[in-house]
């Protein structure tokens, strides 16, 4: 297939270079100052305030915090240790070098060909350990008994459209994905006259392929193997969250299932086999049985 073949030729060009080196560095005040007023504000994608609770941690000192820049951007991580030991830094590397390549200029704004500006990425990674899970219990909505699914249950992380000096992820599941979805933003590629719900599903959509085919390395193997398994667990966990949508588009249409009918318009979709995922919304297949990151 044209598309997945287009995708492994960008992975092998990138495996085919040097893997980005990060050099550790200090916290810096200007990086708390941001975090204390950026967490401060309310955000339906954050209703519990978890951002907040996770500076104020750092600031109690139950938890840590690791500080690395490289030639492509700059991660303030908060955690615990052992989560941040598990940070892929070679891969995110990787990833903010292919963004950092694939930014357009926000319009009305033209760049001429050769004279780009490119902006190094800022990542703000509040590596809280709460899982997305499908909620259970009594269903506020009598003509329906399983409840609705709300931000707390999936959402984890943001950034401000065509700004790649404010990505924030604040959970530490998922969040390599998340790293790819909130690029896509970043990097201006979204084409806003489809709407915001598909302009997420095919952001979605995106930063799920490109993951595999990361995880891959370019192995044509692996991918294939790594895009069934995906779909895999795609439809399977959309076969539960469809139970929690009273309407066609209700949230989260926009990262579940209309995620999966951009895989079937592609042609991704296919011979599924249907998998367990355990009342997890975690929205990339577990590589690994008790992997929180990746």
């Amino acid at each position: 297939m044209a598309l997945l073949d287009a995708v492994l030729d960008v992975v092998r060009q990138d495996y085919a270079k040097t893997e980005p080196t990060w050099k550790t560095v200090s916290m810096a005040a200007s990086d708390l100052t941001f975090l204390e007023k950026e967490c401060r504000a309310s955000s339906e994608f954050d209703p519990h305030g978890w951002r907040k609770e996770m500076v104020q941690n750092y600031k109690n000192g139950t938890v840590v915090a690791e500080v690395r820049e490289c030639a492509y951007g700059r991660v303030v991580a908060m955690g615990e240790q052992e989560v941040l030991e598990g940070i892929p830094w070679g891969l995110w590397g990787r990833i903010l070098r292919l963004y950092l390549g694939a930014q357009r200029a926000p319009k009305p704004l033209s760049v001429t060909k050769g004279a780009e500006h490119f902006t190094k990425a800022k990542v703000y990674f509040l590596a809280n350990p709460y899982l997305r899970t499908i909620p259970v219990g009594a269903s506020p909505h009598p003509s329906k008994r399983y409840p609705p699914i709300g931000p707390a249950n999936i959402n984890g992380g943001y950034t401000y459209s065509c700004n790649m000096e404010t990505i924030v992820i604040y959970r530490a599941e998922d969040a390599t994905r998340v790293l790819l979805h909130e690029l896509q933003h970043a990097s201006c590629l979204d084409h806003m006259e489809h709407g915001t719900d598909h302009v997420e599903a095919e952001t979605e959509a995106w930063a799920e392929l490109l993951y595999v085919g990361l995880l891959s390395q370019g192995n044509k193997t692996a991918f294939h193997r790594l895009v069934q398994r995906q779909a895999n667990w795609m439809v399977s966990q959309n076969a539960e969250v469809k139970r929690h949508l009273r309407t066609e588009k209700q949230f989260p249409w926009r990262y579940t299932v209309g995620k999966q009918e951009v895989w079937e318009r592609w042609g991704l979709i296919h011979s599924i086999r249907p998998v367990s995922t355990g009342g997890s919304l975690r929205l990339t297949a577990p590589p690994s049985g008790d992997s929180m990151i990746l």
